[in-house]
């Protein structure tokens, strides 16, 4: 048999320009998009993407042409729900939703028998986030034997009692999602008596909803049972178990495929990542690919929210790394994530979890400088560079932004900190102040040429990431070097002797570009002039691009820079590149003082 089709109306409105007596609901967007996003997920196949829609700030006539037309495309059987956020008024008993033309005069309104007429002889479901919503429940009741009604209500407060919108996003609402999402998961059924007994079981929610079912009718089924959630438990079960066998290229590509899932699936598997410790990865191309599922969740997601928030309050710096690339989009919003990612900022964690924090932090245009100051990021001229690079849009000019950096490494007290950090910004074309020493790299053409060229940038979207960081570098500030086409021009002698002192270049990422450049590859003098500076970096980025180079898979000296996590990311990466040539990963384990899950992650990948 067919299934059924569910058409869902979600409509928001935050800005009543013409009104002086209805104040702004910033938060109503917000709540008409997750509230759809809601039950877009949660009904599956009988969610009908065509004919649904959220309408953000419409006027009261357009509201109304499309519930009318809405209306009169519904079959029997299908069902409209309809979702209002917004202002209400309730004037002799009279119920009026006031749209974004709403004067105080009474127009730009809809009244509940207006609504009623447009959605005449359909089912239809009407959930009423508004002050007064309660005096809508009476549309649910038949007024005489031949004006049937099949339209039910589900009402956030009382006839006489006024709505809660929070800058975050309404109490009711968040609540009405929360059950929403709770009962996709698990595959249960949802009615909108079973949603409005959730809602007043005394979870939170501020005010008593009222629910009235249509005149004749028992109940509204919302969400059907789904019969495979047996089927989203197993597949979640086998996921985890296959990534206990499989090598760590094979879970990187499994995370990213797990998003291609049912979202009943995903939602059970989300449940897992921070409850069967399955996060904590050692390779941070299979931790990013981690955060990325996690990422790629509905933003509005409790679970996702949650399991986001553990991870990143973890005591396993990898689930952290994990956690923050998953809660990435999320902390301009939630208070708390943000204070955690803070809290990770300022920690004395490995780099690879603070450096994160830094930039998914700026990201969300939280520049936090006094956190940054204080962490382990600005005691090295890597860390400070990147530090600059994130604030670039903080808004502060260039010249203040130069003056930063350099009093951020002069606090160092390390001369070559600051010489590394004033030729990178001579480099970059920023503000170096007269006086301040500069390398001698700073001089050379080729140095010149990588820092014109425009690094991998930031990807747009988690889909396809593999697939785009195999092609053009595996972070958003992988340096592109193009030394063919800068070699073409130019005597292969000076070009060598360039070669030679890049191992000078402030940028780390365009150290890495270096090495790993085909061209580079192609000639033994270029690869063992690359190799003499690259195989002692100190930084472990550098040094794993060089190990992949060597074809003996040499490591070169041990440095106590190397090892030093807090300040230096990349380390376990370098030790499962050493692992996969055979080079050496022993010599330089024995040197680390590992903790147990450090031990367990990599001896997982076979070091």
């Amino acid at each position: 048999m067919k299934q059924t089709k569910t058409v869902v109306v979600s409509i928001g409105v935050s800005e009543y320009a013409g009104s002086r007596q209805l104040e702004d609901i910033p938060c109503a967007h917000q709540d008409a998009h997750n509230l759809h996003k809601s039950l877009r997920l949660g009904l599956g196949e009988a969610y009908d993407m065509w004919r649904s829609v959220t309408m953000l700030d419409p006027s009261a006539n357009e509201a109304l042409a499309v519930l009318t037309s809405t209306s009169r495309g519904l079959r029997d059987g299908e069902l409209l729900v309809v979702y209002f956020s917004g202002h209400a008024r309730l004037r002799r008993s009279v119920l009026s939703l006031a749209f974004s033309d709403a004067l105080d005069d009474g127009r730009g309104h809809l009244s509940i028998s207006e609504l009623a007429h447009s959605c005449a002889e359909v089912r239809a479901s009407l959930i009423l986030d508004c002050c007064h919503s309660g005096a809508a429940a009476s549309m649910a009741n038949r007024p005489d034997i031949l004006s049937p009604t099949a339209i039910s209500v589900l009402a956030s407060s009382a006839a006489f009692s006024t709505a809660v919108h929070l800058p975050e996003g309404s109490p009711f609402t968040t609540d009405l999602i929360k059950v929403l999402e709770d009962a996709s998961v698990i595959g249960a059924e949802l009615s909108l008596v079973t949603l409005a007994k959730e809602l007043n079981s005394g979870k939170g929610t501020l005010e008593k909803c009222v629910v009235n079912i249509a005149e004749g009718d028992e109940d509204v089924v919302l969400l059907q049972e789904q019969r495979d959630t047996v089927g989203a438990r197993e597949t979640a079960d086998r996921f985890v178990g296959r990534l206990e066998i499989v090598d760590r290229a094979a879970r990187e590509l499994m995370w990213y495929s797990a998003a291609e899932l049912p979202q009943a699936y995903q939602s059970v598997l989300v449940g897992e990542v921070f409850s069967a410790g399955i996060a904590g990865e050692a390779s941070w191309l299979t931790r990013r690919a981690v955060g990325s599922f996690l990422d790629r969740q509905p933003g509005h997601s409790r679970i996702r929210n949650e399991v986001v928030g553990d991870l990143i309050n973890s005591e396993n710096w990898m689930e952290v790394c994990a956690g923050l690339i998953g809660a990435r989009r999320l902390f301009a919003t939630d208070a708390d994530l943000r204070t955690a990612a803070l809290n990770v900022l300022v920690s004395r964690v490995p780099a690879n979890a603070t450096w994160l924090a830094s930039m998914y932090l700026t990201d969300c245009r939280e520049f936090d400088f006094d956190s940054t100051e204080r962490s382990q990021l600005a005691k090295t001229s890597w860390g400070i560079t990147e530090i600059l690079e994130h604030f670039r849009a903080a808004g502060k000019g260039r010249e203040w932004l130069s003056h930063w950096a350099l009093d951020l490494a002069t606090a160092t007290r390390d001369d070559n900190v600051l010489a590394e950090v004033a030729t990178h910004l001579r480099l970059n074309g920023l503000f170096v102040p007269a006086g301040t020493d500069v390398t001698q790299v700073a001089e050379e053409p080729l140095s010149t040429y990588l820092y014109s060229l425009a690094p991998r940038g930031k990807l747009v979207s988690s889909s396809g990431k593999w697939l785009l960081s195999s092609l053009f570098g595996n972070w958003r500030r992988d340096g592109r070097s193009n030394l063919r086409t800068y070699a073409a021009s130019r005597r292969p002698s000076a070009v060598l002797k360039s070669l030679e002192r890049m191992g000078a270049l402030p940028a780390v990422a365009l150290r890495t570009a270096v090495l790993s450049d085909p061209w580079t590859a192609e000639h033994p003098d270029r690869v063992e002039t690359v190799l003499n500076w690259g195989l002692v970096d100190e930084y472990p980025w550098v040094r794993q691009a060089a190990v992949e180079l060597a074809a003996d898979g040499r490591i070169g000296p041990i440095t106590e820079q190397l090892i030093d996590m807090a300040r230096r990311p990349g380390l376990f990466d370098l030790l499962l590149t050493l692992k996969d040539r055979d080079g050496g990963a022993g010599s330089l384990l024995e040197l680390l003082e590992l903790t147990p899950v450090e031990r367990a992650a990599l001896t997982r990948d076979g070091c």
